[in-house]
C-alpha cells in the first residue's frame, strides 16, 4: 500500500513540476507574432538570463529565462560566437525568446570541399 501511495505522490509532483515548467515559455497573446532571428551571439549574461544576437540587419538582446533550447542542454553551453536562431515574441518593447536553435556554424580556413586543379596534367 506504500508503494502505491508513493507511487501516485510522485506522479503528482512530477505532473506539477512539468506543468511549472511549460509555464515559463511564454505564450503569445492574442495577435501577436512569433517572429525569428538567426545571427551571431555577441554576449551572454546568465546572471541575467540576457543574450545578444547579431545579424547582418539587425541586432538584438533577448530575456531568454523562459526560452526552449534545441541543441544546447543549458544556457550555461551557448557561447558567444554560436550561430542561432531565436523565435521570440515582442512585449512593452521587449523581446523574449520562446526557442533558442543552434546551427551550425560555417568557419572559414578548412580545407574540406576544396579541389587543388594542377595545371600541367596531360
Amino acid at each position: 500500500m506504500k508503494k502505491i501511495i508513493t507511487s501516485i505522490l510522485v506522479v503528482v509532483v512530477f505532473l506539477t513540476l512539468a506543468s511549472q515548467v511549460l509555464a515559463l515559455t511564454p505564450k503569445p497573446q492574442k495577435g501577436q507574432k512569433i517572429e525569428r532571428l538567426t545571427g551571431r551571439v555577441t554576449s551572454i549574461d546568465t546572471s541575467e538570463m540576457t543574450m545578444v544576437v547579431e545579424s547582418r540587419n539587425a541586432g538584438m538582446t533577448f530575456d531568454i529565462g523562459g526560452a526552449k533550447l534545441k541543441g544546447y542542454k543549458t544556457v550555461n553551453n551557448i557561447k558567444e560566437g554560436d550561430r542561432v536562431t531565436v523565435q521570440f515574441v515582442m512585449s512593452r518593447g521587449k523581446a523574449t525568446a520562446r526557442t533558442i536553435t543552434k546551427n551550425k556554424s560555417y568557419r572559414g580556413g578548412s580545407a574540406a570541399g576544396v579541389a587543388i586543379i594542377s595545371s600541367d596534367h596531360k
